[in-house]
């Protein structure tokens, strides 16, 4: 369960920043928005990192083949839009309409990017980390 809470809060911080990245690129469109924004992206960040927690979380037994990781990566993406177009329709962000719901899987796609960059770097920080002391250790 630790590890649960760990894992979800340093994907909250990841989506959240991702989050903020497009919607402060979307912003610059309007001439004004309210300052109940900040919670709303707050509660999106929240829910879509507890999907992205609950997903990573899942550790089959044996090896998952390319095709099979490339299905889930998919139904993980389409679950995020699902849960952002339902938020953005109940937060009054955009109407579901056609440009609406482009809108969102752009925005979507454009988080799951910075947030798999951020991921990728905060990984082989660790990974170098990692290196770096079994070099040390073999050392002495």
């Amino acid at each position: 369960m630790k590890d649960f809470i760990h894992d979800l809060i340093k994907w909250f911080l990841i989506i959240n920043t991702g989050i903020m990245i497009v919607a402060g690129l979307n912003i610059i469109r309007y001439d004004s928005i309210t300052t109940m924004i900040i919670p709303q992206i707050l509660a999106a960040s929240f829910v879509t990192a507890l999907v992205t927690t609950c997903y990573f979380s899942y550790n089959p037994k044996k090896p998952i083949s390319v095709p099979i990781r490339i299905l889930l990566s998919c139904a993980h993406y389409l679950v995020l839009c699902i849960i952002i177009m339902t938020l953005g329709v109940l937060f009054n962000w955009f109407g579901l309409t056609v440009n609406g719901v482009r809108g969102v899987a752009l925005s979507v796609a454009g988080v799951y990017i910075i947030t798999a960059l951020i991921s990728y770097a905060l990984s082989k920080g660790e990974a170098n980390e990692m290196t770096n002391a079994l070099k040390n250790y073999s050392d002495d």
